[in-house]
């Protein structure tokens, strides 16, 4: 097949867009991943004491993990008290409680929570609540006699319609004079928030009440209380004091989701409780660790992220190993640098992440040379080629061995790292280094040296960058790509851009 590689580097490059076009736009994974990593991180103190039982017990609604929404790195501080976790309906509630015989109990939480408000999510049609506890069957008539007017609306326009009347306006034709008296009676009794969940309970709105935290730098002693009713097709966020809509860009920290309130002393007596909230940078790894491992989808099962923490570092270096022979294609193929085999540049560049740049080429070097020296000399003894190689092994070994001995003594690590060098291929290169020697010159061989040492160098560096590390973590698929890119190289039969420079200067010359 005379376009066969092509039509594979494209089938490869279709795999990797699609791929990775289903986890952004199905998945909420991000276009770049490598961007920095912000959670808020929320602080909670209360100040207990007894109010005459000696005995506080008191509930308190903490955060939770939703589609949007994920709570890492919780600790509690309970004091002398007892902790326990309660679920209630929606909400996670934690109780403190025990025995204080004397002075303030100090009850602390922290967590940090991750938001992502871009993450698709398909929230599903709430079943319409009952009325507010407390509000008789006769204002239960009266609610409903109100908004007959808002029956033909469409949802959002009966909502609309309903926050109008906050502001006295009921539309036309108004309702009896008697009837907006005893709605005005309704609200002084039961407040604005009650009044509102009974007229949406009225217009078949369904309707939520909401304690929680606004999503900004904050230090507050008080919670926030908003009403979410359903339109349709999502939640709507009102202020039940102004009935004003909040806009899409304010986020919340739901606590509790219900009537009760999120702070609820049940024994003893709160003297003072403190809520901070604030954004803190965070490991742009963990943040995708944890978003990945709680998720349930396909592909997020099968991520890398799966992975045992001993091995995920492993992986990290190892999914880029493709990057480090796609350069040695392109620096060998296009450019024309000379190096001695085809990976022992890549092998360089990974040992040198322990060794360090400087010391892993001072290393290298040495080692090269002293080897083939030692080849020199045991080359008088003809041996065979198996032998042969063994002789060097172990001497490669054996400098590997003092190098560590001198490291030690003289507390230099990077020495002692030396062991992580690719030993098996050190020994080949010293063996073909020999052969360039005898067969084209000295210049030839350390022109070889040279250039196996600039393609190391050079892919140690894009092997170091942590954002590349990441990207190809959470993508995996985009070694497709590398492939595909690879199999075009291969296709390549031109001038190297060392032979252009070349044959340049002869051209002048003419």
């Amino acid at each position: 097949m005379k376009h066969g590689a092509v039509w594979l580097a494209l089938a490869l490059l279709l795999l990797c867009s699609v791929l990775i076009g289903y986890r952004i736009l199905r998945l909420g994974y991000p276009l770049f991943p490598t961007a920095p990593g912000k959670a808020w991180q929320l602080s909670m103190e209360a100040y207990m004491r007894p109010d005459g039982n000696e005995w506080v017990t008191i509930l308190i609604g903490l955060p939770g993990s939703h589609a949007n929404q994920i709570v890492i790195e919780e600790r509690i501080t309970p004091d002398s008290l007892t902790f326990n976790l309660l679920r209630e309906g929606p909400n996670q509630i934690g109780v403190w409680s025990g025995e204080a015989v004397r002075g303030d109990k100090v009850i602390a939480y922290r967590a940090m929570i991750l938001v992502d408000p871009s993450r698709p999510s398909k929230p599903s049609a709430p079943l319409l609540s009952s009325y507010p506890p407390g509000v008789e069957k006769s204002d239960q008539k009266l609610a409903e006699r109100m908004a007959t007017r808002w029956g033909d609306l469409e949802p959002p326009a009966r909502l609309r319609a309903i926050l109008e009347t906050t502001r006295g306006k009921w539309g036309e034709p108004p309702p009896k004079e008697e009837d907006i008296r005893a709605w005005a009676t309704l609200g002084e009794k039961h407040g604005p928030t009650a009044a509102l969940l009974t007229l949406f309970q009225a217009a078949d709105l369904p309707a939520r009440v909401l304690q929680g935290l606004e999503m900004a730098e904050s230090v507050t002693k008080t919670l926030t209380t908003w009403i979410e009713v359903w339109t349709g097709r999502e939640w709507e966020k009102i202020d039940p004091e102004s009935g004003a809509l909040y806009g899409k860009q304010v986020l919340f920290l739901p606590l509790t989701t219900g009537i009760a309130a999120a702070v609820r002393p049940l024994y003893g007596e709160l003297s003072e409780i403190r809520w901070v909230l604030n954004l803190q940078p965070i490991s742009r790894w963990q943040h995708h660790f944890e978003r990945i491992v709680r998720s349930g989808r396909f592909l997020d099962r099968w991520s890398l992220f799966r992975l045992p923490s001993a091995f995920q570092e492993t992986f990290r270096i190892l999914i880029l190993v493709p990057i480090g022979a796609l350069m040695i294609c392109v620096l060998r193929n296009l450019v024309g640098f000379p190096t001695f085999g085809i990976f022992m540049p890549v092998l360089m560049a990974l040992a040198f992440r322990s060794t360090g740049i400087v010391y892993g080429l001072g290393l290298f070097a040495g080692v090269v040379l002293i080897g083939y020296g030692v080849r020199r000399w045991i080359d008088k003894l003809r041996l065979l080629l198996v032998p042969r190689l063994s002789v060097i092994l172990t001497f490669v070994i054996f400098c590997f061995t003092l190098l560590a001995l001198i490291g030690s003594k003289l507390d230099i690590r990077e020495f002692m790292a030396i062991g992580l060098l690719p030993f098996v291929i050190l020994t080949m290169t010293i063996e073909r280094f020999y052969v360039i020697v005898e067969e084209a010159g000295p210049r030839k061989g350390l022109q070889t040296a040279a250039g196996s040492a600039a393609v190391a160098l050079i892919t140690h560096e894009v092997l170091h960058l942590d954002f590349l590390q990441l990207t190809f973590f959470v993508y995996p698929e985009l070694l497709f790509a590398v492939a595909a890119v690879q199999i075009l190289l291969g296709r390549y039969t031109g001038y190297r851009l060392s032979e252009l420079l070349r044959f340049g200067v002869m051209g002048k010359r003419s």
